[in-house]
Formats: C-alpha cells, sequence, structure tokens
C-alpha cells in the first residue's frame, strides 16, 4: 500500500507535520518496503485552497491513505470521496514511525460527522 505522509522533511526520520495543506513534503510511502520518495508542497503558502490542492498531490501519486496531525475539512471532503482513507498521527512522531503505527493498526481514522 501506498502513503502519502505530510512532513516537516524529506525523510521518513522528520516528523509528521501538523496540518496536511501546510506541511513542507508529502513523503510517499510504500508500506511493504518502506521505501519513499518526497514530494515538496507547493501549495504550502497559498492563501486559500492548499488542502484541497494536496488532496490532488496524493491523487496524482497514487496513494491510497494519508497519514497527518490534522486534515481540513474541504481537503477531507475531497480525499474521501476519492476514497483515500485519513489517518491522524499524534504530535512528535518521525513518518517512519507514524506508517509503523498504521501498519499496525494504532492510528486513529479521520471521521466528520456531518449534520
Amino acid at each position: 500500500m501506498k502513503v502519502a505522509v505530510s512532513s516537516t522533511g524529506s525523510t521518513l526520520k522528520d516528523t509528521v507535520h501538523t496540518s496536511f495543506g501546510r506541511c513542507d513534503f508529502f513523503l510517499m510511502v510504500d508500506t511493504e518496503t518502506m521505501q519513499s520518495s518526497a514530494v515538496k508542497n507547493e501549495f504550502s503558502g497559498a492563501a486559500t485552497g492548499a488542502g484541497t490542492a494536496c488532496a490532488q498531490v496524493v491523487f496524482d501519486h497514487g496513494a491510497q491513505a494519508v497519514i497527518s496531525g490534522q486534515v481540513g475539512p474541504n481537503a477531507f471532503e475531497v480525499l474521501e470521496q476519492g476514497g483515500i482513507e485519513i489517518f491522524l498521527c499524534p504530535p512528535g512522531l518521525s513518518a517512519e514511525e507514524a506508517v509503523g503505527k498504521h501498519k499496525e493498526g494504532t492510528l486513529r481514522k479521520m471521521h466528520i460527522t456531518k449534520f
């Protein structure tokens, strides 16, 4: 499975970023081999629409899940409609640790209740 991890840097040793749309990089990680590639987030400084633009990056790279500290409601809706699962990561974990927790099934899946 390929997961997109919002990250503060370009390696698996870097910390998971607290915000999906404002992260510095997305790490595209193959959970079987732990091979990763870094994609610079060109939208991190956008005035609006960063999250939805980042969702397109996730789709373009074929990820099936996202791991991040937080995902905004607009990005959540776009990702959910595209069949991408979103998992929330507690602060301070490295991308490598977060992927490990995802593989163990211990990350919380994000849900938004609509009224």
